[in-house]
């Protein structure tokens, strides 16, 4: 039953291989709300919409960092026109590791954009609001880069980092669900990474023709480099592995 309300909530298939992370998940919400037993938990997140928000958090939330799989950002770097402005969506963005990771390498190129990224889960995106992160986040970012644009932490944030106010104000959050949400205004480059792979086939066919709309012609599309759009019908170009254009 859980299976079933995260796959209408979010379109993702927890499969019989995730059952052991779905009880883990479930139990460290048990113990935080002191509710026994599974079927008091059940009617909890069936009757209160704050709990429930927790609990699609809680089947949602993944591990990223920074400048993970980033040759999709070096190609853009290679692609995208200076003198103009481009419209960035950086889709299921997690913690904010991946929309810092482009306003990072984008103002280093001197290149003119506004990024927008979204979530479905709201601790994820208050987290990417906040902007502090685990030094291990920072490990793929070059030291140089790290000093430019991270502020490190002391006392209590010994350990992190904080993304600088410039690079923060340049990435705006906001909550959007794949599946439910109507598709947004026209991007220059949407991705939607490491996502994909969690959906069965009638949600990706769903979600990739819905980011299709939302892409401007000749924008560009970026999925993980371990997810394909094979057998998904679409009428987006293929570039190169994981890179699209429509």
């Amino acid at each position: 039953m859980l299976a079933g309300l995260v796959y209408q909530e979010t379109g993702i298939s927890l499969s019989d291989n995730k059952v052991d992370l779905v009880k883990a998940r479930i139990a460290k919400r048990m113990r935080k709300t002191h509710i026994r037993t599974l079927k008091d938990y059940i009617g909890v997140i069936e009757n209160d919409s704050n709990e429930f928000a927790c609990f699609i958090d809680a089947m949602t939330t993944n591990h990223t960092y920074f400048f993970r799989e980033n040759k999709h950002i070096e190609y853009l770097l290679e692609n995208l026109a200076g003198g103009v402005r481009h419209r960035i969506w950086s889709a299921a963005c997690s913690s904010g590791e991946e929309p810092y990771s482009m306003a990072i390498q984008l103002s280093e190129a001197g290149l003119a954009f506004e990024i927008h990224a979204s979530d479905i889960s709201d601790s994820m995106l208050e987290t990417a609001s906040r902007g502090i992160y685990p030094k291990d986040r920072t490990r793929c970012v070059p030291l140089p880069l790290v000093q430019r644009y991270f502020q490190q932490g002391h006392n209590k944030w010994q350990g992190h980092y904080k993304i600088k106010s410039g690079i923060r104000e340049q990435v705006k959050f906001f909550k959007y669900n794949l599946i439910s949400d109507p598709a947004q205004e026209q991007y220059d480059v949407i991705f939607c990474r490491n996502v994909m792979i969690y959906f069965d086939h009638e949600t990706r066919q769903h979600v990739v023709n819905k980011l299709y709309q939302s892409l401007r012609p000749g924008g560009l599309f970026a999925i993980g480099q371990s997810e394909s759009l094979v057998g998904v019908e679409h009428p987006f170009k293929y570039l190169r592995p994981s890179i699209y254009c429509k």
